[in-house]
């Protein structure tokens, strides 16, 4: 199976991550989504990253799809079976996933070089940061001091909110997180050791 993605990409590494925990091979194609002769242009109408080629050369994109696709798989799954714990895991990822589609919104508008620097809006940007603060202050509402979002065991959720989180420090660093969630930045301190966490983080963390 091929993976198109970006490294830095939060949403690559989330199914990169994903595929650690599982033992399942990934070939990783590194792309510039950005670039218009990207080859995802040619494979996920939305041209976003990550994309799944799988061994019958059948493209799966986003990320939400593609985690589905390979816990199906063998291996321990991250993703419950049973419908009202499965729901929970999916409404963190959503969570997690809509926290770094807002802080991606910031890092474009802030580097983009279809804007000029006058061009560039610092409202759209605090707005989109907004999203982030909400979201940061309802996962740590809902992680309550336990060690993992759902159960007593790693799924989804957690890995979904370990990339988002890293994500943050790496790209956002100007735009601290963690005075509004101790118990998150203590549980994120553990969750980064984890080897498929370890293992994927951006190369600057």
């Amino acid at each position: 199976m091929k993976l198109f993605c970006s490294l830095p990409s939060p949403f690559a590494r989330k199914v990169r991550a994903l595929a650690a925990e599982k033992g399942l091979p990934l070939e990783l194609v590194l792309v510039d989504v950005l670039d218009p002769t990207s080859p995802v242009a040619a494979l996920n109408p939305l041209r976003k990253v990550p994309c799944l080629v799988d061994e019958h050369g059948e493209a799966w994109f986003d990320s939400p799809v593609i985690c589905e696709w390979l816990d199906a798989m063998p291996g321990p799954r991250l993703i419950p079976e049973a419908f009202e714990a499965r729901m929970r895991v999916k409404r963190i990822e959503a969570l997690a996933d809509g926290l770094m589609d807002a802080g991606v919104a910031i890092r474009l508008e802030s580097v983009w070089a279809g804007r000029t620097a006058e061009q560039r809006s610092a409202a759209w940007m605090d707005w989109q940061w907004l999203k982030v603060e909400g979201a940061i202050e309802e996962l740590e509402r809902r992680l309550a001091g336990r060690a993992h979002f759902e159960g007593e065991a790693l799924t989804l959720a957690d890995l979904a909110v370990a990339c988002g989180l890293e994500w943050l420090d790496f790209r956002l660093p100007d735009r601290p997180w963690r005075p509004r969630a101790p118990a998150l930045a203590a549980w994120l301190a553990g969750m980064a050791r984890r080897p498929s966490l370890a293992q994927t983080a951006p190369t600057a963390l």
